[in-house]
């Protein structure tokens, strides 16, 4: 028999960088050809708010943790792969998990998709820190999406290994890359776009106010928001001011988008630009989506993102409406500049950040979790 693979995490909805990439994973044809794949979709049920304890959540969390126990009693051998959690609620049950199914599995995969798990353990009370911190031990692999995240383990599992988030690497062809960077050296307007949820703290209101401060003086710009809306006040409150300045074809807001529409609208923007201060930020699969388009990035130091798109954007150290401006600014005069980091974007993500490259890394790991004898069954 194929070895086991047991998923615990949460899948789309809703979309984020997490979900996601655990999507990915068990769609894959490679894992799926390899693994008998078994999930436990950790996703919160509607009416529950992350970050926030409710006892909805506590019936939902002791549900899982019993069809887990029930799950790793049943096959006693496998892979137990948990994306961990950078919640205290959530971290408690994930230690739960890890000891329940530790000794019933080959081996414990933990995978962090954020950058928030060391500020967690280190602001649990003594006595609760120290359980889990043993239990912690007892994982074989730590996962993080780029060693500077490494330190988020606090050197707690057996290891730790670096795999970078990918999304596929035919999401668009040679073609489609020749003809969207021709388009954008003919045209006139420039198109920024921000795809990601709507947080404050994604700053998608400085990015408003910086497009809002360019078109008072008469830069040609437009900015295109795309993502599930989440702090509508302060959306409003902006969206109200847009209006009065008759802005509303400059600046839109299109909602989630997926698929077609995402990938038309990739191709049709000169550059993306997402200046989070998300405290758990990792590796923003909406950037590597525009490294695929051959965008070039303006970003922030949170997370991996500084290590993701060296040489392929820019980097701003204040979240602001004046540096934001100034950086798009730049991009729009400096011509050479846009040209070279849009080159090595797209060069980027084909060498470090495709859909293949990360399957490959999660199934090597996955390879070490096995038994010998379950390793006849791996097909390569």
């Amino acid at each position: 028999m194929k070895p086991h693979l047991i998923v615990v995490g949460p899948l789309p909805p809703p979309i984020n960088g997490e979900s996601i990439a655990l999507d990915q994973l068990i769609h894959s044809d490679a894992v799926q050809k390899n693994y008998q794949i078994d999930v436990v979709n950790m996703s919160r049920n509607k009416g529950t708010k992350g970050g926030h304890f409710s006892f909805l959540k506590i019936v939902q969390d002791i549900k899982s943790i019993l069809t887990i126990y029930r799950k790793v009693k049943k096959i006693r051998n496998g892979i137990l792969y948990l994306s961990i959690s950078q919640t205290k609620l959530g971290l408690f049950r994930d230690a739960i998990i890890i000891g329940l199914s530790y000794g019933k599995v080959d081996r414990i995969i933990a995978h962090l998709h954020g950058n928030n798990l060391k500020n967690v353990l280190l602001s649990l009370k003594p006595i609760l820190a120290k359980k889990i911190f043993s239990t912690l031990k007892k994982i074989d692999t730590g996962i993080v999406l780029n060693n500077t995240l490494a330190t988020n383990f606090m050197a707690l599992p057996k290891r730790v290994v670096v795999v970078a988030n990918g999304i596929d690497q035919h999401l668009f062809s040679s073609k489609e890359i020749d003809s969207a960077a021709l388009r954008r050296r003919k045209n006139n307007t420039f198109h920024i776009l921000y795809l990601s949820n709507l947080i404050e703290s994604k700053g998608f209101g400085e990015l408003i106010l910086a497009v809002m401060d360019l078109l008072k003086r008469n830069v040609d710009v437009t900015l295109t928001l795309a993502g599930q809306l989440f702090d509508r006040p302060l959306f409003e409150e902006l969206f109200q001011e847009i209006e009065q300045c008759n802005w509303e074809s400059r600046i839109n807001y299109l909602g989630v988008v997926t698929g077609d529409e995402k990938k038309r609208l990739l191709l049709e923007t000169d550059l993306m630009i997402l200046p989070t201060r998300y405290p758990i930020e990792g590796q923003p699969i909406s950037i590597i989506e525009g490294m695929a388009a051959g965008l070039p990035i303006i970003s922030t130091t949170q997370g991996a993102i500084p290590d993701m798109i060296d040489g392929s954007g820019i980097i701003v150290d204040r979240v602001d409406r004046e540096s934001l401006a100034h950086a798009i600014k730049q991009l729009i005069d400096d011509q050479s500049l846009y040209a070279r980091l849009s080159e090595h974007s797209r060069a980027s993500f084909l060498k470090h950040f495709t859909l293949d490259h990360y399957i490959n890394e999660l199934i090597s790991v996955f390879e070490r979790g096995i038994s010998n004898e379950q390793k006849n069954y791996i097909c390569h």
